[in-house]
């Protein structure tokens, strides 16, 4: 067992809510009680007992009868019994004889404890003790184990020169076990019958056994050097009493014998990675959860194969097949390239938790590397049911459903199919332990009254991701000019990160007006009124649009400074092409999954030592300065992340940037930005100048500048810190100073999460050495890839990691707009993301659901524009053309067109075959003729005043007429955007010379009306 991981067990007594967690880097085991909810981010216990100064351990029980009792066996031989649950760090020895490797022990259910040892010659490597015997006496209420010495023998000894690996106790025979021997089988003993024979499995599957406790019949096992797994029957004696099905299956060679399922890969492999750990469900019939060295936890859900019931006699006493019906990765392996995770990150240990009820969802609790543990949950029945009575699919049309749950008008039939799914998402959320747990009739009562007044609501039940429930906004924190301070989101003594401050602004702005109801058509707005101001990819005017959001006015001139930047190739160093590329990305020499469009001419990526030389020359054509902080081994690599914070300024220009910062008031900014720059003299004239209550932090400053000593508060001290200077935390810049006062560790201010996030890297940049700043970078990019933060853009630029910031942006606020403008500036030149694709794609929805093709048309050119590669080939395909009659009931092409059409489901040879009418015999005459949609066959519509159909050469022959306005409006249809009614170009113009009114009876449309005709362009 790895000396740097930890174990946690769920308490195998069902009557106990209680787990223990091993860390074997301080010996210490700490006994946890559950006591409330246990989901996924919200998991609530409490502290119990703790024992230390244990011995180094090979493996470990809990008795499943004695609450304290932990049997653990070490390397020398030794089996210590310990009392975890009183404080006391009591042991007990276990005279073992022979000194060699304790490699398993197990509890059974009447206190007998089998011990496995390793090989040695002439004697028994299987010891049964009998635990009631040696704690004989025991007072659970007195501390320490207070029994008398007793000098005792193994119940029975078994298995005599061989190597025991893993040991199991079934529960429903607790004298019956299964045993692992080393690389030759795994064996079941009876022991009450010391004549009776040994049922033996070959195999060299012999460790991490685990016996399934919803069905005793199966038990799994694996090996230390494969991916595989095994699952046995116990009933597979001999073949006599196995049936025909299962025979032809071991004569195959499908599997060994005794074997019920063999799969010869269960996890992801990289060299040496193996399965550590199997684990079975109490709850879920056949769940087993597959644990490998690399993290990743796998849930195979297994099942009995088909059966002919004809022979369900014959199989009550023979081995059954099984089959994998499912299954579902809780947690990938560190380096799985789509979900790669530090390796301190990765999973050690897990266990399932006896939650009591088979009504609530299985989970599990995690341990992981660096010592955090977590509950994780498997997926709902009805996890597909959601996305399938939601049209997710934009409409053609306003007012169309569109990422709204299905309705019913029969109550029955609602309850039917969206109860399961209201059920299930309430179950999400209840306690499973404590006084309220679910098992109490009084929860599962609650319960039901939520459910069925969820069913009742007429509300939309979709989940809102635009205000999530941690976030408890208050209108009165909110003023109305819509301020970016901390301190409108600062209560008490409550610090928030700029990315929860910039969440609470953009929650606050939309939920003002508490009579406007939050749905898609309020976010559409809001989107539609920026294309109308003209948001595209003019950042100066994207800056101007976003006037209320002050990170978005900062994402854009980052991005305008970096387009600056890329201009006549200041960013190429030939063969690399850094354009748009953020801090992590160049500090990492990360070139993106599309590495050669960034190499010129079709070049390998460069080593480290070439990424130095080529960015130093980027640098020398840039007249940056040469880099001025902590000794480093990559200064180019600093000066240029610098310059792509924004802050390679010169002495002239950071100057006048804290001259201007003093004129507006604002002087702990000022000061804080001379700080990080390393001129705290000017950071000290600064405070001096910003008044009486920044005098005495001035003081304090100047006489840290003189010192080296520091006050090394901690957290708490922190906390009375903040209480009685209530100002700094509403200023993350004055909290910042007085951290490095009080500290004098530039760490504090990198690890201000209230600071702008470029501010931050800056700090890091200048003080910290190369492996601490690539471990801060790499963990600040995983938080604002966790957290959709776009401040990461500083971090990622616009490159892969930046697709998976916005892509958890988007699902927080449904802006798919904003991304989709970011991305394109390097999409699909430097990247190959097909969710930028599916943004792309769905933006172009959104605006020609709205009507504004022009606007479309802009974003289509100007996109495909910015994909040009070096030879000026855009990557972008030019779309087919824009202009043609489309059907007024299904937005479909209504020319005979099926290339432009879109439509998969319309076919060459017959494309309104679906939609027709087979009784009308003229209907595919009129398709292929263009007289009718191809796909939902309503027929072109006629001219209002001449009623001939628009669109197919006229009885009047206007091309004949003398009249060069008749000739060239005589072809072209005209339609009124209200009323939808249509005329000839020409009949138009004559019609409403005269008339405000529509020429079609009983409208009483005022197509004309100059009311009308400014609402249909606003």
């Amino acid at each position: 067992m790895d000396r740097n991981e930890g174990i946690i067990r769920w308490s195998p007594n069902l009557s106990r809510d209680e787990f223990m967690v091993f860390n074997l880097n301080n010996r210490v085991v700490q006994l946890y009680e559950a006591t409330g909810y246990a989901q996924p981010g919200h998991f609530n216990y409490e502290k119990v007992s703790k024992h230390t100064e244990f011995p180094a351990i090979n493996t470990y029980d809990w008795s499943p009868v004695n609450r304290g009792l932990v049997a653990v066996g070490t390397g020398q031989g030794e089996v210590h019994l310990l009392r975890v649950d009183d404080n006391s760090n009591a042991s007990l020895t276990l005279p073992l004889k022979l000194q060699r490797p304790c490699q398993s022990v197990t509890f059974n259910t009447t206190g007998l404890l089998a011990v496995g040892l390793d090989r040695v010659r002439n004697d028994s490597c299987l010891q049964i003790w009998d635990i009631n015997q040696r704690l004989a006496g025991f007072d659970p209420n007195k501390k320490g184990w207070n029994v008398p010495t007793l000098n005792l023998e193994p119940k029975r000894k078994l298995e005599a020169s061989v190597s025991i690996t893993a040991i199991r106790f079934f529960e429903d025979q607790p004298q019956t076990l299964v045993v692992g021997v080393k690389n030759q089988s795994v064996r079941i003993h009876d022991l009450r019958d010391p004549n009776s024979s040994v049922i033996n499995f070959q195999t060299r599957c012999c460790n991490n056994i685990a016996i399934d406790y919803t069905d005793t019949n199966y038990f799994a096992s694996s090996t230390l050097d494969q991916p595989g797994l095994v699952v046995w029957d116990r009933r597979a004696s001999n073949r006599s009493a196995t049936s025909t099905t299962y025979l032809e299956s071991f004569d195959q060679e499908e599997v060994p014998w005794g074997a019920a399922l063999k799969l010869d890969r269960a996890i992801d492999v990289e060299k040496s990675v193996y399965i550590k750990q199997l684990r079975y469900s109490r709850e879920e019939r056949g769940a087993l959860g597959v644990l490998s060295s690399a993290g990743q936890l796998q849930i195979l859900q297994t099942k009995t194969e088909y059966i002919d019931l004809s022979l369900s006699d014959e199989l009550r006493i023979s081995p059954e097949l099984l089959e994998v019906k499912g299954s579902y990765d809780l947690e990938y392996a560190f380096f799985d390239p789509g979900h790669k995770s530090k390796y301190e990150h990765r999973i050690v240990s897990f266990d399932w938790l006896n939650l009591g009820v088979s009504d609530l969802q299985a989970r599990v609790v995690a341990l992981r590397a660096n010592g955090e543990f977590e509950i994780l949950q498997m997926p709902t029945e009805t996890t597909g049911q959601l996305s399938q009575l939601i049209p997710w699919k934009p409409p053609h049309r306003l007012g169309d459903p569109y990422m709204t749950l299905m309705n019913f008008e029969d109550a029955s039939e609602r309850v039917k199919v969206r109860g399961p799914l209201f059920a299930a998402a309430a179950k999400l959320v209840v306690p499973v332990f404590g006084p309220e747990k679910f098992q109490f009739l009084k929860s599962q009562a609650l319960l039901n009254a939520t459910i069925k007044k969820s069913l009742r609501s007429l509300e939309d039940p979709v989940v809102d991701l635009i205000s999530p429930p941690d976030l408890e906004l208050n209108r009165s924190h909110f003023p109305s000019d819509a301020g970016t301070s901390t301190s409108q989101f600062s209560t008490s003594n409550k610090v928030f990160s700029s990315r929860e401050v910039h969440e609470k602004l953009h929650h606050s702005m939309l939920s003002l007006d508490s009579s406007r109801n939050l749905n898609s058509e309020f976010l559409d707005h809001i989107m539609l009124s920026r294309a109308l101001d003209g948001y595209l990819f003019d950042c100066r005017v994207n800056k101007a649009v976003a006037t209320n959001d002050h990170w978005l006015q900062d994402l854009w001139e980052w991005i305008q400074g970096a387009e600056e930047a890329a201009q006549d190739d200041r960013m190429v160093s030939k063969p690399l092409d850094l354009s748009y590329m953020g801090v992590y990305t160049v500090w990492m020499n990360l070139l993106g999954e599309k590495a050669h469009s960034r190499l010129i001419d079709g070049t390998v990526i460069p080593d480290s030592s070439q990424w130095e030389r080529l960015i130093a020359n980027i640098n020398k054509q840039a007249n940056r300065p040469p880099f001025q902080g902590v000794a480093t081994a990559k200064p180019h690599h600093r000066q240029l992340c610098l310059a792509i914070c924004g802050l390679s300024r010169s002495d002239d220009e950071l100057d006048k940037d804290l001259h201007n910062l003093e004129e507006q008031k604002k002087y702990t900014t000022a000061a804080a930005w001379a700080l990080f720059e390393g001129i705290p003299k000017r950071a000290v004239e600064i405070l001096k100048r910003g008044g009486t209550d920044l005098l005495f932090v001035a003081m304090a400053l100047d006489i840290k500048l003189q010192s080296t000593a520091s006050l090394e508060l901690d957290k708490v001290e922190w906390g009375k810190a903040l209480g009685n200077h209530p100002e700094m935390a509403e200023d993350p810049y004055l909290r910042a100073i007085y951290g490095y006062i009080t500290t004098g560790d530039w760490v504090v201010i990198a690890d201000e999460t209230a600071l702008p996030l470029r501010d931050r890297v800056g700090v890091a940049l200048r003080h910290f050495d190369d492996d601490k700043l690539t471990d801060w970078l790499s963990i600040q990019m995983e938080e604002a890839s966790r957290n959709g933060d776009i401040e990461g853009i500083v971090l990622a630029g616009i490159t892969d990691n930046m697709a998976d910031i916005l892509a958890k942006y988007i699902e927080k606020f449904r802006d798919y707009q904003t991304p989709i403008l970011i991305m394109s500036f390097c999409f699909p030149r430097y990247i190959n993301d097909i969710r930028c694709d599916a943004w792309r794609k769905v933006y172009k929805d959104f605006l020609q659901r709205h009507k504004k093709s022009i606007l479309r048309v802009k974003f289509e050119q100007q996109s495909t524009v910015k994909s040009r590669l070096r030879d000026g080939l855009p990557v972008i395909k030019p779309p087919p053309r824009q202009v043609t009659i489309r059907c007024l009931n299904c937005d479909a092409h209504a020319a005979n067109d099926l290339g432009n059409s879109g439509t998969g489901s319309i076919t060459a040879s017959f494309p309104g075959s679906a939609a027709i009418d087979p009784r009308n015999p003229l209907a595919a005459t009129g398709i292929n003729a263009g007289l009718c949609c191809p796909r939902c066959g309503s027929h072109l519509s006629r001219c209002a005043v001449c009623m001939e159909i628009v669109g197919v050469p006229r009885s009047d022959r206007p091309e004949q007429s003398v009249n060069l306005e008749v000739r060239r409006m005589a072809n072209f249809p005209t339609f009124c955007l209200k009323c939808k009614h249509v005329m000839h170009m020409d009949h138009s113009m004559d019609w409403f010379r005269r008339h405000n009114e529509c020429p079609v009876p009983e409208c009483r449309c005022q197509c004309n009306a100059m009311a009308s005709r400014q609402t249909e362009v606003l």
